[in-house]
């Protein structure tokens, strides 16, 4: 990761089709060179990789490369790196920071490199009265997929921040069954309160404490 001027980096991307929040954890399995290297190199070297989601990929061979990406996107820190045969790792990373994406060029080995504004950690802000049901359906969905061992052995990283609206904002937008679109609106609310106020909406209209419990 190198900077560029005061407030942005250069970043390499990993485009998914899926979003990582802060404090999330992320399992992927590489095989192609170009992320081989990259992660390597970022282990190596004690640096992070950027995981941005593809909202247009017809987008990606155009002049208009941002558009095919979301504006926002979350720093990975490795944490595992195993290897499973020769060139072919299982990966476990976990989410860090947020950044805007302002411009991206990919590289001649096809890595994404971003040029990006990293954005402010959530400030802690305590879960206010009127979001605590929210707060205790996450405790129960927490202990049944650890009960039914769901998501593996680590479906998210300790410390649990049950109190903090960042924290179960993040983890909820994680497993709400919604649209790409929706969890990019959610990643990209700087106000943690509000992120759990669009939360418990969404949660609150479709009905769906049964179906994210189940």
């Amino acid at each position: 990761m190198t900077n560029t001027i005061a407030d942005t980096q250069t970043i390499p991307l990993f485009p998914l089709g899926t979003i990582l929040f802060p404090d999330g954890i992320i399992a992927l399995k590489i095989f192609e060179a170009r992320y081989l290297d990259m992660m390597k190199r970022c282990l190596r070297e004690k640096t992070e990789f950027g995981v941005i989601s593809i909202v247009n990929e017809d987008d990606l061979s155009s002049d208009n490369v941002l558009a095919a990406f979301s504006q926002m996107g979350t720093l990975a820190q490795i944490e595992d790196f195993d290897p499973i045969q020769p060139a072919l790792y299982m990966t476990k990373s976990f989410g860090t920071k947020r950044f805007k994406l302002i411009s991206a060029k990919q590289e001649a080995d096809g890595l994404w490199m971003g040029e990006v504004e990293m954005m402010d950690n959530d400030p802690l802000m305590a879960i206010p009265p009127e979001h605590q049901k929210v707060a205790t359906l996450l405790e129960e969905i927490i202990s049944v997929i650890k009960k039914e061992d769901l998501l593996g052995d680590t479906p998210f990283k300790e410390p649990y921040k049950m109190d903090d609206c960042g924290w179960v904002s993040n983890r909820l937008a994680e497993l709400l069954p919604i649209s790409l679109a929706q969890k990019n609106h959610l990643l990209s609310q700087s106000n943690p309160r509000i992120r759990l106020d669009l939360v418990t909406e969404i949660i609150e209209d479709d009905q769906l404490k049964n179906v994210i419990v189940h």
